[in-house]
């Protein structure tokens, strides 16, 4: 990625939802160092039903801790890009990981986990885990709604009105809660929508760009070997013609008979032969032109994608080195963004086999073997 380039979605993405994390936090944690033990006791919270009426305001203070920060090492280590991001199986126990921890702790964490099944699963999956999560939500306030205490008593913020409200009414400003969150995760969830959208059409211009600079290599190089060959045919047909006319004359003349001048000649038509030789040494090397870059070309096709690489050092033609190229852009183009195995090798006859493996194990492998031209 370039560095001027604007950040992704989910790099905005894990930044607002750190900052969400302690937010809620701080929401949560500092009423609960003001409360004595005596207003700690009237708390009806989910966490703290779990730990009991006996429990301490500092074990709530670090269960509230130990909750936010794996939420957030979840949430930081599932919406991770490139080399990092997790298999499938992991992201999925890391998003369930999530879920559990936000209904315990606080039901707005939900908000953000909405969004991150939109921007990182498939439509289908994240329509369904979305579906998952409102159905848990529902089930967790059913659960606290039963452990509502009908005797509470209520006041205002500055304590000069106290009341007993009925427990039904109780009960049904927590279900109006549930309604308003899950309403505010399906308008989380429409907004991870438009940012896995865009992360889509960023991926897919990456690798364009990728791919670009992968053919501008090998045009260059290709080119190259062109040049060569043009400067190499000048060589041949210019200075190699007429230094094997040179040295025919000179031939000529000491079969002729040349006198006091032979000596000369010699020493001439000596430096004319090893001068010829070397020109025929350049023109041939010149020839035979320089290997593809293609080891090169692969590993940059590669950069930014979950491919883990294994390609040997090949010799290759520019004409086997297009074919293995179009080969390997296709098969990445076709796996999008599941984690592969790319494999470079030689063959015997000199050509090279390029293979794809997928490492979730979902679909076989496939081989492909290229030859070069008149092997």
């Amino acid at each position: 990625m370039r560095r001027d380039a604007p950040p992704s979605p989910l790099g905005l993405f894990r930044a607002v939802s750190l900052l969400s994390c302690l937010a809620l936090w701080l929401r949560q944690a500092l009423p609960l160092a003001w409360l004595g033990q005596e207003g700690f006791s009237h708390l009806h919270l989910r966490l703290l039903l779990l730990l009991g009426p006996e429990a301490e305001p500092w074990m709530a203070q670090a269960a509230y801790g130990l909750g936010f920060a794996g939420f957030g090492w979840m949430l930081w280590r599932c919406a991770a890009a490139g080399e990092q991001t997790p298999r499938p199986a992991a992201r999925a126990v890391l998003l369930a990981g999530q879920i559990a921890l936000a209904l315990l702790i606080d039901d707005k964490l939900l908000y953000l986990t909405a969004a991150e099944l939109a921007l990182l699963l498939s439509w289908r999956a994240a329509c369904m885990t979305l579906g998952a999560q409102l159905a848990l939500m529902a089930l967790a306030c059913a659960w606290q709604a039963q452990r509502l205490d009908e005797s509470e008593l209520v006041c205002n913020v500055s304590g000069s009105e106290v009341q007993a409200p009925p427990l039904e009414r109780r009960r049904g400003q927590l279900w109006l809660d549930a309604a308003l969150g899950g309403g505010f995760q399906l308008l989380t969830f429409g907004v991870g929508c438009l940012g896995a959208a865009e992360r889509r059409r960023r991926e897919r211009l990456e690798a364009t760009h990728a791919s670009l600079l992968a053919a501008r290599q090998l045009l260059a190089a290709a080119a190259g070997n062109g040049e060569r060959l043009r400067v190499a045919r000048e060589l041949h047909d210019g200075l190699g013609h007429h230094l094997s006319a040179l040295n025919l004359q000179l031939e000529l003349m000491l079969r002729r008979g040349a006198g006091e001048a032979e000596p000369p000649l010699r020493e001439a038509r000596q430096a004319a032969r090893q001068l010829l030789a070397e020109v025929r040494s350049m023109v041939g090397a010149e020839r035979s032109g320089r290997a593809a870059p293609l080891e090169a070309v692969l590993r940059r096709l590669c950069e930014g994608r979950r491919i883990a690489a294994d390609i040997a050092p090949l010799a290759a033609s520019d004409e086997l080195a297009w074919r293995v190229f179009a080969a390997a852009r296709e098969g990445l183009d076709a796996v999008g963004d599941r984690p592969v195995r790319l494999r470079l090798s030689g063959t015997d006859d000199g050509g090279a086999a390029l293979s794809l493996d997928y490492l979730d194990g979902k679909d076989e492998a496939w081989t492909k073997v290229f030859r070069e031209v008149g092997a």
